[in-house]
């Protein structure tokens, strides 16, 4: 695009760009109803920060974005303000005094830290996990970058462990003003990026939870104004990007962290100004760029690509362009690159043109190569009419959804990890949907003659939140003193990243699990490509409707072991549905059920593991017994629960 033409626009629309960001930096003080508040100014942003109100950002103009107010004057509003999961909105930092520590004002840098200790009271409740933890926020400015940096450390009190998941929420307007159809976020998705306003958002309405994220960012443009703030953070360290009202509130919501004594996490997060774009497709410390694409598969077409600077300024930036009609992936031509000298805050427009890639709708992929420092983003575009969802008939299902990266989870994990001799039997069991029908507290009460083993948690299912864990044995010491773990019909969602990081640790330190089945499990859990179902002996995809139906067909040994001593097989226990599963070669089928895996084993190292993959659902004809009734079914979990902890002495017992 013509630089004169650029620069005509964006002056219509109150946008003063600038070739060089080196101006003066300055940090002071500015006293606001009776208080002191602190001003960070470089050449774009011009921020105050309140330490009375939960050390939030209450004012940010981007000066080269038409110098607006960008945080609205209301109740609930501010950057960069601090939360946890466990605590109601807003939480008792929102309106929290904060104390103000280090201050420094360099020439090159700027900035100021505040810290807040938190008490877990609020509402009149109290979170004894979040208690005595120490919160460190940390301002800085540069004066050769238009970011703002916001670096939180949160430490845990030096005798005790702690468990908590921190957010953090900007309540902003781009452009200054709140408008429900022209203000619009974005949020990179397997499904492509998601385009959201508070109206007129299709059948998938304004998804404010993310789940399925791609990238560490989100972004908000006012589409009138071509101007907005870009919010960047680590991809490994989140589990869920969130917009209310579409684009209203922006929130980084962190995955659960326990904390050893002592201990620190440390979350950063970046603000960087928008000026000039369309729509925003990628976010990186090193770019911020968008695009737009004119014509279809059938008889090609071009696509513009915009992009400015970000944090930092990197020499060049090139771009390498893949197309392919959504219904075959495995067609993607290399259509061309883009090639960008050194960027600034002014943005900087491409075309390439693409000939014929297949039927819409299209996927565009790019790699991009930022002097060195390779980022990779596609997006599902619709075509010709640019209208339309990424959603099959079903109202359910993506068209096109792409992998996402494997996130790395940091953990304060043992010098070494193996397991604890405790005295007694120790299982950890955990229960969810329709679990009961397998009475395993019975199994478990009739080998040890009391409960007093087992530790218990329960999961709970919502909409909002979905499935969640109401407990986990978050302490490294705790959790490898288990002989035992049962895991009931716990969905991805339910344990988190963390814990199944944990859970494939107690794995590998030579632990035991029974895995169940149910109307949650195998494939509607939604494990399949997690650490923790690499651990198992089977596989299953993520299916949510993976269950098998049968004609109420027999459980028949396929395989002896120990465990299967002292069996009335002549009930002829019954099956009504099973679960579909890949046998890996390290596991055994010991039960089946018309010719398919009922009861699978698996040793690797010291670790046992069986996976039942009956379902205790469906109803049988009039004679027929279904096998979680089947008198023997209790000795049957008992005896492998003690194969399962290696009490291979126990199994010539008689029946209790």
């Amino acid at each position: 695009m013509n630089k004169h033409i650029l620069k005509t626009a964006a002056a219509a629309l109150g946008i003063m760009f600038s070739t060089s960001l080196m101006a003066q930096l300055t940090l002071k003080e500015e006293p606001v109803n009776g208080h002191v508040m602190y001003r960070l100014e470089n050449a774009q942003l011009s921020l105050l920060i309140d330490p009375n109100a939960g050390g939030a950002i209450v004012s940010c103009k981007d000066r080269l974005g038409g110098n607006v107010e960008l945080v609205p004057d209301k109740e609930s509003r501010g950057m960069a303000i601090d939360h946890f999961q466990s605590q109601p909105f807003p939480g008792e930092m929102y309106s929290a005094a904060y104390k103000v520590g280090e201050v420094k004002a360099g020439a090159d840098q700027t900035s100021i830290t505040l810290q807040y200790h938190v008490t877990g009271t609020w509402r009149g409740g109290s979170d004894e996990k979040l208690k005595d933890l120490l919160l460190e926020k940390t301002f800085s400015l540069s004066k050769d970058s238009p970011a703002l940096q916001c670096k939180v450390r949160i430490t845990a009190p030096k005798n005790n462990s702690t468990l908590f998941a921190y957010w953090q929420q900007s309540i902003l307007y781009a452009g200054g003003r709140y408008d429900r159809t022209t203000n619009r976020s974005f949020r990179p998705s397997a499904r492509g990026v998601r385009v959201k306003t508070a109206e007129n958002n299709g059948h998938t309405g304004t998804e404010p939870f993310i789940r399925d994220f791609t990238a560490g960012w989100i972004a908000t443009l006012d589409t009138r104004a071509k101007t907005g703030m870009a919010m960047f953070t680590s991809y490994d360290d989140l589990d869920v990007l969130y917009c209310a009202s579409g684009n209203h509130t922006m929130e980084f919501m962190y995955r659960q962290v326990f904390l050893p004594a002592g201990k620190s996490m440390e979350y950063v997060s970046w603000f960087i100004p928008v000026a000039g774009l369309d729509n925003v497709v990628s976010v990186t410390p090193d770019y911020i760029a968008g695009y737009t694409l004119k014509g279809n598969g059938k008889t090609g077409g071009e696509i513009a690509f915009s992009a400015i600077r970000s944090i930092n300024e990197p020499a060049a930036l090139n771009f390498k362009i893949k197309m392919f009609s959504a219904a075959t992936p495995e067609t993607a031509k290399e259509i061309g690159r883009i090639e960008f000298p050194t960027l600034g805050t002014e943005p900087l427009t491409k075309n390439i043109a693409f000939p014929p890639v297949g039927s819409e709708p299209l996927v565009m992929q790019a790699q991009a190569d930022a002097g060195g420092r390779i980022y990779a983003f596609e997006d599902y575009c619709n075509g010709t009419y640019q209208w339309g969802e990424n959603i099959q008939t079903d109202m359910l299902s993506p068209v096109y959804q792409g992998k996402r990266p494997a996130q790395k989870i940091n953990l304060s994990k043992p010098d070494k990890l193996q397991l604890r001799n405790v005295s007694g039997n120790q299982i950890w069991y955990v229960e969810g949907l329709m679990d009961d029908y397998y009475q395993l507290s019975k199994a478990v009460d009739a080998a040890y003659g009391s409960l007093a083993g087992c530790d218990c948690n329960f999961i709970s299912y919502g909409i909002t939140w979905r499935s969640r864990l109401d407990g986990f044995p978050w302490d490294y010491d705790k959790l490898l003193s288990y002989d035992l773990i049962i895991l009931g019909g716990a969905k991805r969602e339910a344990l988190g990243d963390t814990a199944m990081e944990m859970l494939k640790d107690y794995l590998q330190a030579g632990g035991s699990m029974l895995v169940l089945g149910g109307p949650m499990a195998y494939g509607n859990s939604r494990l399949d490509g997690t650490a923790l179902a690499d651990c198992l002996p089977v596989t299953f995809g993520n299916q949510p409707f993976g269950l098998e139906c049968l004609n109420n067909a027999e459980i028949k040994v396929a395989a002896q072991a120990p465990f299967l001593e002292h069996l009335d097989w002549k009930a002829a226990p019954r099956v009504k549905y099973l679960h579909k599963v890949e046998v890996k070669p390290w596991g055994r089928v010991i039960l089946q059920v018309d010719g398919k895996p009922f009861l699978v084993v698996g040793e690797k190292g010291k670790q046992r593991i069986a996976c039942i993959l009956g379902a205790p659902m469906g109803s049988m004809e009039q004679g027929q017994l279904p096998f979680w009734q089947w008198n023997d079914w209790t000795f049957l979990t008992q005896q492998l629960c003690w194969w399962l902890m290696k009490r291979d002495n126990h199994f010539e017992q008689k029946k209790l």
